[in-house]
């Protein structure tokens, strides 16, 4: 027998301090939220939210009854100051929070992971114990991936696959594409990434429990390994991909440097497991395609400049509280606040910084960073002191390879957590907990007889404490709970048939005045209400009611959170409708001030500008969203009479700030998307030379088919990509195939749609775009006079998740948006609106900044 093999298990001496039904209730509730779809998200929707609460509250209770029996015992080697480090940081952030009462809720969720660590530490009173506790993760995480992959097939690559099989009847042929969100692993917990963070935590304790076991089970661990490597490929994580090939190659270098395996095994393994990994990046396209970003130095546009502007928010909130950070649970009510600027459209709200550093410096300031750092120095001190002694044994009894498996573990974990957020997921901080307690007390195993003649008065009078604490946050949460239920119970209102509008604000009202702090209830009543006045224009009474009702519900929620964009933009609407256009305009400048790349703020401010009569600064904002969103010059919204007085000037303006920004860019990559834009306003204005000049650096295939076609000549588009302006040319050079090759364009988009009934072409639209085709004289005039357009709504998609509440259905903005559908749908390139060019904001800011102080 390998001494590596698990001892069989002995019966442990049952006692009532160890609260064996309490940690059978907490194991039941960590597998329910570990194995529960979509529980990342579901955590913040009625009622899981409260069986989430609960399951946080079982293992405080857990604690308390076990230290009203018996003195708790330290965990030594460090990581007792650990926690109190973390338990004293938690308590200044909280106090020194904006916002106190997220703080918190959140904080006292931190402090339930604490307590989950202290409990299990001393529940782990016998050897046999650890054992038992490390096969139930290692089951566990066999369920999970099983579940996982199952899901996936059925509910991601099936249908995948089913859809693709549909657009091929369209001409369109692709494969399946991993670079595409919707496509990657997510399930059970609801984000590829999280499901990488855990199987990067589990995969190395399923591969200590093969190399320890026997039998079938050893058989029972190697298979879920390989279903792991799996599961982890389906997620495409990169970070986790990385994290387990660094970590396996270092394992290989232990097992040499400590000969736990023959040498020639070792290297063998070794090489198999880089080899693996590497043929898992070269098959994967988006780990290609990251290592090539990497390589070049290239940050623009996709997940890297993503995180490039969480991590810069996070910096900028540790720098103004250093010593408190901005609070738990803060991230998502003072992110606009912080963001940058030059952040462009990318990552404009979030409610965590896809970093871990990040978010402790963020929330928790200097005390965060103490905390992980600690953390580290503690598991680093005691690794190496281990092998100093040989690494070959440990006081508790556990085998060296148990003790390996939950670091490499946490090694991994804390390569991806650089990259990622994930402390908040119960999967993840539950194992997270259960890791740290096995190597707490394995270098460090409780006396099963100490302190038994001790007087209980003081550890009871402790618990008496902590139990009354738990009682007094047990009791200031109830009305947050009962403002979620009631909250959900005034949304089916709005299912209903007929929708019970009263109901719904009435219910949603009360939650408002249960939980005051919380912008959620007012901005949905703000924008429910307001919705229902736009559709009550036949009864003007009513209308004037909503609509005032709306708009003090958007102001109190502005009151409760006042770094919302959402809230400012779409008060500001509502107030255009009012007929308050003073206040409307300062409302748009408050959402400028906060995300001023976001469509409509600076089109809202020249709309609420013009009404006032200043038409300076109308013509100003107007050419300002213009050249952040260049489409919006081809709107026919610009021959509706106010709008179409100021359109000229509009352009003209438009031009001279290209002219400008031009000869003040710097950056090639500025100078190149300015040309291109200032071409397609010249094309646009009729100016072919103009266009001509700015394209014949900066253009391609499109630019010069659209310069042949203005001057009527045939183009030939067979050479070009396979995109959408292809076939539509090919649509207008060809009549007597345009419904196929419209339809055609239609589904031949870049665009991650993973809803089919989106992706394929309306039949109403096509048959207008044949239409607008046969009544044009030429090319230009279709796209500028006979074009078909549609008013769609800027949809909120993440604005339940990013509230952290998903009962209410996702609102859209009051912006009346006009857009000529060829040009959106089809030569988007000409008129692009870039998520994240820096040098573009960094530029335009003089110019809002101006337009801010008029």
């Amino acid at each position: 027998m390998s001494e590596d093999a698990l001892p069989q298990p002995k019966p442990a001496a049952q006692d009532p301090s160890d609260g064996t039904l309490l940690a059978l209730l907490i194991g039941t509730f960590f597998t329910i939220f570990t194995l529960l779809p979509g529980s990342s998200t579901l955590i913040v929707s009625w009622p899981w939210v409260f069986l989430w609460q609960v399951g946080l509250t079982l293992p405080m209770l857990w604690l308390l009854w076990q230290l009203w029996h018996r003195p708790l015992s330290r965990l030594g080697n460090g990581f007792d100051w650990v926690a109190l480090l973390a338990i004293a940081g938690l308590v200044v952030s909280t106090l020194g929070a904006e916002f106190p009462a997220q703080a918190r809720w959140y904080g006292w969720a931190a402090v339930g992971a604490i307590a989950a660590f202290y409990a299990l530490g001393s529940w782990l009173r016998y050897p046999q114990r650890f054992h038992t506790l490390l096969r139930f993760q290692g089951y566990l995480a066999l369920a999970f991936i099983l579940l996982s992959l199952l899901l996936w097939t059925t509910q991601i690559y099936q249908p995948e696959l089913a859809r693709l099989s549909t657009l091929q009847g369209y001409g369109v042929n692709q494969t399946f594409n991993f670079e595409l969100t919707s496509l990657r692993n997510w399930q059970p917990i609801g984000h590829q990434n999280y499901v990488a963070g855990y199987l990067v935590l589990v995969l190395p304790l399923l591969a200590g429990l093969a190399w320890s076991d026997r039998g079938w089970r050893r058989w029972l661990w190697l298979v879920g390994m390989v279903l792991g490597l799996l599961n982890l490929y389906t997620t495409s994580s990169r970070g986790g991909w990385l994290a387990l090939m660094v970590t396996g190659l270092i394992a290989v270098g232990i097992s040499l440097l400590y000969n736990r395996l023959p040498r020639p095994l070792a290297l063998a393994i070794g090489g198999t497991a880089l080899g693996l990994g590497v043929l898992g990046v070269i098959a994967n396209p988006r780990l290609r395609q990251v290592l090539s970003s990497l390589a070049q130095g290239n940050f623009v546009g996709g997940e890297l400049s993503y995180r490039v502007v969480t991590n810069a928010t996070g910096w900028r909130m540790g720098l103004s509280r250093p010593f408190t950070g901005v609070g738990p649970g803060s991230v998502p009510l003072v992110y606009q606040k912080y963001r940058p600027h030059w952040a462009g459209r990318d990552a404009e709200l979030q409610f965590q910084l896809h970093s871990t550093p990040a978010q402790l410096w963020g929330e928790l300031g200097l005390w965060g960073i103490a905390v992980a750092l600690t953390l580290v120095l503690v598991l680093v001190l005691l690794t190496v002191r281990w092998m100093r002694r040989g690494a070959q044994d440990t006081p508790a009894g556990l085998p060296p390879v148990l003790v390996w498996s939950p670091l490499a573990g946490l090694f991994a974990f804390g390569l991806m957590s650089l990259t990622d957020y994930q402390l908040d997921i119960p999967a993840i901080a539950g194992t997270l907990a259960l890791y740290l307690a096995v190597l707490a007390r394995t270098f460090n195993p409780v006396s099963t007889t100490e302190d038994s003649g001790a007087t209980p008065r003081r550890h009871r009078l402790i618990a008496g404490v902590g139990l009354g604490l738990t009682l007094a946050m047990t009791l200031w949460l109830v009305p947050a709970y009962r403002a979620w239920g009631a909250a959900s119970s005034g949304f089916s209102a709005l299912t209903a048939e007929p929708v019970d509008i009263d109901r719904f604000a009435n219910q949603l009202e009360q939650a408002h005045k249960l939980a005051p702090w919380e912008p959620y209830y007012p901005y949905q009543l703000g924008y429910h209400l307001g919705e229902f006045a736009l559709q009550s224009a036949a009864n003007p009474p009513l209308r004037q009611v909503l609509l005032d009702d709306a708009i003090a519900w958007f102001k109190t929620g502005n009151q409760a959170v006042p770094y919302q964009e959402f809230g400012q933009s779409n008060l500001g609407w509502l107030q255009v409708e009012k007929g308050q256009f003073a206040e409307a305009e300062s409302s748009f400048r408050e959402a400028i001030a906060l995300v001023p790349a976001k469509m409509g703020v600076f089109f809202g401010l020249g709309f609420a500008c013009l009404q006032t009569g200043n038409r300076d600064c109308a013509t100003e904002a107007f050419a300002l969203e213009a050249i952040r969103h260049p489409a919006l010059i081809t709107s026919p919204l610009w021959r509706v009479e106010g709008f179409a007085d100021v359109y000229p000037a509009m352009l003209g303006q438009v031009e001279q700030r290209y002219d400008e920004l031009i000869q003040q860019a710097k950056e090639p990559t500025l100078s190149s998307f300015l040309h291109q834009a200032r071409g397609s306003l010249h094309w646009w204005r009729g100016d072919l030379a103009g266009a001509t000049e700015d394209w014949q650096t900066n253009g391609g295939d499109l630019q010069q088919g659209f310069l042949s076609l203005a001057d009527g000549q045939a183009v030939d588009v067979n050479p070009w990509p396979e995109t959408p302006a292809k076939y539509a040319i090919l649509a207008w050079q060809t009549p007597d195939q345009r419904q196929a090759l419209l339809e055609r364009a239609w589904v031949t988009q870049p665009k991650d749609i993973d809803d089919l009934a989106q992706a394929l072409p309306e039949p109403q639209i096509i048959s207008q775009l044949v239409a607008s085709m046969e009544t044009a004289t030429d090319f230009t005039d279709w796209l500028q006079r006979t074009a078909p357009s549609w008013q769609p709504r800027s949809q909120r998609l993440g604005f339940g998740v990013l509230s952290r509440h998903i009962d209410g259905p996702n609102p859209s903005d009051f912006l009346p948006r006009v857009e000529n559908i060829p040009v959106v749908q089809f030569f988007e390139p000409l008129f692009t609106s870039p998520v994240f060019l820096p040098a573009l904001d960094r530029a335009l800011e003089p110019y809002q900044v101006r337009l801010q102080g008029q």
